[in-house]
């Protein structure tokens, strides 16, 4: 591809996104995979009214108007906006106008007209004693809350821990191109939850003799093992890439979303980062060197 690309990467429908605040003419540069050519750019960044201070998306695309567009937060200005290739702002959600304690959204999914999914981090409760993460469900229209989606304990934290059991109950997360389930990935439990948001049920499966969340210590611990290192999905598939993004281990594991184990990729480059096309079924990975290379998975749909 043309001209100097970095970041995180998404992808839709022939379309490749990079979002990196050391692009020069904005936060984000869209692709064109056919030619190489870069069509478009997004979100300047600085103060302004239409510019961004840190972005981040959860690979979140939709249409409008015949228009490819992708959802972005910036969590720290309070907004989330759907932006087409061209740059042009096509709608915005003020986050700071939920009902929420929390000082932030750190992962946000529109789900329709007036409904979000909100990801919030630990909350200090009081000294020493933080509420854990969690997702709400907001109407964004009115500001209220409608649900709260808690996955676990509030926990203490040490000052001699080495991972926090914060960081334990980190995960990647995805959410199924139809709005219907959440794929949260825990690097650190080698497990994988999914949650439905209809039902508020949660599937959890993992491989055995690997840390349980029940009998983690906020003592200091030993050697702490990454066992996942990036997701993706789509209505069909959840595709997860083993170990760290900056030790991969050349395999990604494929489930469903009823939480079936369905098959092992092997990829000969090494992954940092994945994206995966839903409506091409075309898996990109791309290297710490920022060269992306191109998987057809479309005789998997067959």
């Amino acid at each position: 591809m043309e001209d100097e690309y970095t970041g995180f990467m998404y992808t839709y429908d022939g379309i490749l996104a990079f979002l990196s605040e050391k692009h020069l003419d904005g936060y984000v540069y869209f692709y064109d995979v056919e030619n190489g050519k870069r069509i478009g750019t997004a979100c300047k960044i600085g103060e302004g009214p239409e510019e961004v201070m840190y972005l981040n998306s959860d690979n979140c695309f939709e249409m409008d108007s015949n228009e490819v567009c992708m959802w972005l937060n910036d969590m720290n200005k309070g907004y989330v906006m759907l932006v087409d290739t061209r740059g042009r702002w096509i709608k915005r959600i003020n986050t700071r106008n939920l009902q929420s304690d929390a000082p932030y959204h750190g992962r946000v999914y529109v789900i329709n007209d007036s409904l979000l999914m909100s990801y919030t981090y630990g909350v200090e409760i009081f000294p020493g004693k933080i509420r854990s993460y969690r997702y709400r469900l907001f109407n964004y229209e009115t500001g209220e809350m409608l649900k709260e989606y808690k996955f676990y304990s509030d926990y203490e934290e040490h000052e001699n821990t080495k991972l926090l059991p914060a960081q334990y109950l980190h995960s990647f997360d995805r959410i199924k191109p139809d709005k219907s389930k959440i794929a949260m990935i825990m690097p650190y439990l080698n497990k994988v939850n999914i949650y439905d948001i209809k039902s508020g049920e949660t599937k959890s499966f993992g491989t055995t003799n690997t840390p349980d969340i029940d009998v983690i210590s906020t003592e200091k611990s030993a050697d702490v093992k990454q066992y996942y290192g990036d997701v993706e999905c789509d209505d069909k598939y959840i595709y997860v890439t083993e170990g760290t993004r900056q030790q991969f281990s050349g395999r990604i594991q494929v489930f469903d979303w009823e939480g079936n184990f369905v098959r092992v990729l092997e990829i000969k480059n090494d992954a940092t980062d994945i994206a995966f096309d839903i409506v091409r079924k075309i898996l990109y990975a791309k290297n710490d060197l920022e060269e992306v290379t191109a998987y057809d998975l479309n005789f998997y749909y067959k």
